[in-house]
């Protein structure tokens, strides 16, 4: 037998994390008469000329135009072709087409993995305040414990152009959000604004600002000073065209989420669903593997930070603290542990259950800046 001074055994483990795409968008909307393409199945589109039923491949209409007759001609392919319109834009949009039950139209984006949910072409007023509160509940509900891993989203919704400024923290109150998940947007457009912000934010990675972002839209008139003291105050968005920046382009003049007033700016809420799907998916692995003692639960530490130290040497977040509450019991000696620490741990191992606590530190952009200038 040859001797061996030193003996390596290879052990692979060739567990790839899932990921997350940041920007996939669902638009569900209305069509003409004459569109063909069906209803409450949900069409991925990659590219907006060319659109293909995966469930149907031979089907004659498929490589058509989204906002053709043969699939969905009218509000609905123009939202989908304004979301693709944007630089840097989303890479797939699911069109879902709608038969006024808009309700049953939610309950297939429920299945979907999107992150930016719309309905083209309805501004909201009263006329469309059911359905946009219907979108308000649906982001809230699938994000919330109505969702599974991986279901957060978050709206976008514009105001009507013809509503007055002033009606805007009324129109935003009654939607009645209970969390810090709907993207508000007003514009002076007759273009689907808020096909154009969803695809403005889709191209973005979640943790940017989308404070002047360019957004394609055509607008001939901007808001004027007291207007946008007025949308801002009620935290809606704006689009506005400034006169620092080069070109005649529309920027978002904000990137406020409506809802929580602690959760202000989308990019928060976008990295935190982020940050949340990175940790579950990473440890993913572990359930069912690890056990309850110090090498299984030290084990899962460095599984967590194996997922925040990336984002913090980033810069996408500033730091990160990981605490363990069961980690503090096993790593004292057994025989010290007071009766009621002993009882404690014996309860953890039985419910098998290890709660944690993560505590991120997330520094978002500047959106002012306060300059004193002195000439002497």
């Amino acid at each position: 037998m040859t001797v061996r001074y030193i003996t390596v055994t290879p052990v692979t483990n060739f567990f790839k994390p899932a990921t997350r795409a940041f920007g996939d968008i669902a638009i569900v909307g209305d069509t003409s008469d004459d569109a063909t393409g069906p209803v409450n199945i949900a069409i991925p589109v990659t590219n907006p000329d060319s659109v293909s039923d995966p469930n149907d491949p031979a089907s004659a209409k498929n490589k058509k135009a989204v906002d053709s007759a043969d699939w969905f001609q009218g509000p609905l392919g123009s939202a989908v072709r304004t979301a693709f319109g944007q630089s840097p834009g989303p890479s797939l949009v699911w069109a879902i087409r709608t038969d006024d039950d808009v309700a049953a139209s939610f309950a297939v984006v429920g299945k979907l993995d999107v992150q930016i949910v719309m309905l083209a072409d309805k501004p909201l007023n009263d006329a469309n305040s059911a359905a946009v509160k219907l979108l308000a509940s649906h982001v809230a509900t699938m994000s919330g414990a109505g969702g599974g891993d991986g279901k957060e989203r978050i709206g976008v919704t514009m105001l009507d152009k013809t509503a007055a400024v002033s009606t805007a923290a009324g129109l935003v109150a009654g939607l009645g959000l209970s969390v810090s998940r709907m993207v508000v947007v007003a514009h002076k457009s007759d273009g689907d604004a808020a096909a154009a912000v969803a695809g403005t934010i889709a191209g973005y990675e979640p943790h940017i600002s989308l404070i002047l972002k360019p957004v394609g839209l055509t607008m001939a008139n901007t808001f004027d000073d007291s207007e946008i003291e007025t949308l801002n105050s009620a935290g809606v968005n704006w689009l506005t065209r400034p006169t620092l920046i080069p070109g005649t382009g529309l920027y978002m003049g904000e990137g406020y989420i409506s809802g929580s007033a602690n959760v202000r700016y989308i990019d928060i809420i976008r990295t935190l669903d982020d940050v949340t799907f990175r940790l579950k998916a990473q440890l993913i692995q572990s359930i069912g593997v690890l056990r309850i003692n110090r090498p299984g639960i030290r084990s899962l530490e460095s599984q967590m930070a194996s997922v925040l130290e990336p984002l913090k040497q980033r810069e996408v977040i500033d730091n990160y603290d990981i605490f363990l509450p069961v980690l503090v019991l096993l790593d004292k000696d057994p025989a010290t542990l007071s009766d009621l620490e002993a009882q404690e741990l014996k309860n953890i191992r039985n419910s098998r259950t290890v709660d944690s606590i993560i505590t991120v530190t997330y520094a978002g952009a500047i959106h002012r800046l306060n300059i004193t200038l002195k000439f002497q």
